[in-house]
């Protein structure tokens, strides 16, 4: 049974996922209706742990967050991400889910059960050829299960949790889990525009898989960016200036390239650490004006800060004009800095920003 620190963690989990949910419920029924899942699921899997020892509600709580917070969707997704397994481990079934909760819902649940169920099969079918999972069929199959995306969506949010917390996870589950987020849930959130999931996915994935090359990596970009930190914010500075100066309403951030896209780059080009002139990265993302076309104002900043830097030309990458396959948008140049190092610059609006974090989720929160 539950302890009473048990039940103080789950409350203290729901808590955030509660304040969470009030800014994608559009009215108190909504609301009402998060709070009526977790009081069912949290019910229904009274007394059951994870085998980290903490209460099993607190993943689907974390999953929800992972659904609302980082890919904006709305509450059908949370109540959904809160009963992803009601169904399969209790005697509860989808039509006492369709009665509770709706039939979307029900649908929204189905749809995971299926997956998990298509995943089981696969896994044992084939568990001794990693690779001979077909993972581009069975991305196909994952799409086609259910005729809404936000089951893969909520799916892709559960991985990430289980990836998240794969350290309390045994050696066995923890190959299952690294390969099947290796051939199928990476390369599916990135069909789906997902790209910080991805890289966090990655990131993890190269961490188990590869220790020795995930720390060795790690600790090269950490001594750079305290090498080189107060370079990139003098880099930044010139272009700060002249973007205000040209009544932009904008933000700047900076970023260092991943472990993990590190190490692909290396593999693939076949080249040293020291030639990967890209680990740094600025990006400027803005409020457009009125009556101009976002492009035609990528363009107009890309001229604005290619005064103060040298650019290299074969390095413009121009995703505006023509978006990426899964949405994506925005103009990337690479620039000198005034120590002689290459900077990555993407430029984006707010709008792209918005499909760039959250692919095909954007409809959701633009539709929110």
């Amino acid at each position: 049974m539950f302890t009473e620190q048990d039940n103080e963690l789950i409350q203290k989990e729901f808590e955030s996922l509660r304040v969470a949910s009030l800014k994608r419920c559009a009215n108190q029924q909504e609301y009402e209706e998060v709070v009526k899942a977790f009081e069912f699921a949290n019910e229904a899997h009274k007394g059951v742990r994870r085998r980290s020892g903490e209460p099993y509600i607190i993943h689907p709580i974390a999953v929800a967050k992972i659904v609302v917070q980082e890919i904006g969707l709305g509450y059908k997704s949370i109540v959904t991400a809160l009963l992803p397994d009601i169904v399969e481990d209790t005697e509860y079934t989808v039509e006492d889910l369709q009665r509770l909760f709706g039939a979307k819902v029900a649908s929204l649940v189905d749809g995971l059960t299926k997956i998990k169920s298509a995943m089981d099969n696969k896994h044992n079918a084939q568990k001794n050829d990693e690779k001979s999972m077909q993972a581009e069929n069975f991305k196909r199959i994952l799409l086609t299960l259910n005729d809404d995306v936000r089951v893969v969506l909520i799916k892709l949010a559960d991985r990430l949790h289980n990836l998240r917390t794969i350290g309390a996870m045994p050696e066995r589950k923890k190959d299952k889990i690294l390969s099947e987020s290796m051939y199928i849930f990476i390369p599916l959130a990135h069909k789906l525009g997902l790209y910080s999931m991805k890289s966090e996915m990655e990131n993890i994935w190269l961490r188990y898989r590869e220790p020795e090359i995930y720390n060795k990596l790690s600790q090269k970009v950490d001594n750079l960016t305290e090498e080189r930190g107060d370079a990139i914010d003098q880099f930044i500075s010139p272009i700060y200036q002249s973007l205000h100066d040209e009544g932009y309403k904008f933000t700047i951030t900076k970023r260092t390239k991943t472990p993990y896209s590190i190490w692909k780059k290396m593999e693939n080009k076949n080249i040293p650490f020291e030639q990967i002139y890209d680990l740094f990265a600025v990006r400027i993302i803005f409020e457009p004006k009125e009556g101009v076309s976002e492009r035609k104002q990528c363009w107009d900043i890309y001229s604005i800060i290619s005064e103060h830097y040298r650019s290299k030309m074969d390095r413009i990458r121009d995703w505006v004009s023509v978006p990426k396959s899964n949405g994506y948008e925005a103009l990337h140049c690479t620039l000198m800095s005034q120590n002689g190092t290459w900077v990555e610059v993407q430029i984006r609006s707010e709008r792209m920003n918005q499909i760039a974090e959250k692919g095909v989720a954007a409809h959701w929160s633009y539709k929110g």
